[in-house]
């Protein structure tokens, strides 16, 4: 029985349906769901049962799996895996990013080479919020005045992450060089990727931190027209979790944020993400 394809919105995404990730995957079906995945930007196949492993080996058919760092490293048998939740134990969470708002954002954009893919797997989902927000950067850079698309040529700007940092949210960005502590790298603010070779935009409010060879005010003024510009409701769609959702996007053209929750009910998603290379 062949898998079923359909939007999961206008804006982006895809819901692939009729298919169960536990058995062994053909390679037709494989390449339709890679297939989609670069099409959609984001991926969400429904009504899953998974257990880590199951999510591994999903993956792996992607990519190399990235490790888990630090005291969030807690599966003994995946050290790719990593929960995203509010759960505790001993009184301490176990997961990483637990409540809260989040910004957009694309994962490990602050590294040499960011993961390529993020996958998350929806275990418990609170009653209402803590939706994951996907925003898509190809309309986003396709919508910008030729002028401004060519100032952009060229342009790099500074991604950094604080680990050990707890706030999910930045109320402002950084009005001098980040800490020793930070982990930086300057990525081009235009991305082209390098499978569909369309460009994309490539900042993000969350973590982009400065224009590199622009004056502070001039870099301010740019990267908060572009950060407004790209989280505009037309470039974005809202998934509601349901238990069982394995979610998929391309953090070369995706940007994600989270909603808030009542931190009083249980979230708790599971999450590996497949390596990428240099943003080019």
């Amino acid at each position: 029985m062949s898998i079923e394809i359909s939007p999961l919105s206008d804006t982006l995404g895809l819901k692939i349906t009729n298919i169960n990730i536990k058995e062994s995957l053909s390679s037709e079906t494989i390449q339709k769901i890679h297939k989609a995945w670069l099409e959609g930007g984001v991926i969400c196949i429904p009504q899953q049962d998974l257990d880590e492993t199951d999510q591994v080996k999903f993956g792996q058919l992607f990519g190399e799996l990235a490790t888990t760092q630090g005291e969030y490293q807690i599966s003994k048998s995946h050290p790719s895996i990593m929960y995203i939740t509010n759960e505790k134990e001993n009184g301490e969470y176990i997961g990483a990013l637990p409540d809260g708002e989040m910004y957009f954002h694309s994962d490990m954009c602050y590294v040499e080479k960011p993961s390529m893919a993020t996958i998350l797997y929806g275990m418990y989902i609170p009653s209402a919020g803590g939706n994951t927000l996907f925003a898509n950067m190809y309309a986003a850079y396709e919508d910008l005045e030729p002028a401004l698309k060519s100032r952009l040529i060229g342009l790099k700007a500074l991604n950094s992450y604080e680990p050990g940092t707890s706030a999910p949210m930045k109320s402002t960005r950084m009005t001098s060089q980040p800490s020793s502590n930070a982990r930086s790298f300057l990525q081009p603010i235009v991305c082209t990727h390098p499978m569909t070779q369309r460009k994309a935009l490539y900042v993000n409010r969350l973590m982009t931190e400065y224009v590199d060879g622009l004056s502070r005010s001039d870099s301010d003024d740019l990267l908060q027209f572009l950060f407004d510009h790209q989280e505009q409701k037309k470039y974005i769609y809202e998934h509601q979790w349901n238990v069982g959702d394995l979610v998929m996007w391309d953090n070369r053209c995706v940007l994600h944020a989270r909603s808030d929750f009542d931190a009083s009910e249980l979230r708790k998603l599971r999450r590996v993400t497949v390596k990428g290379d240099r943003i080019t």
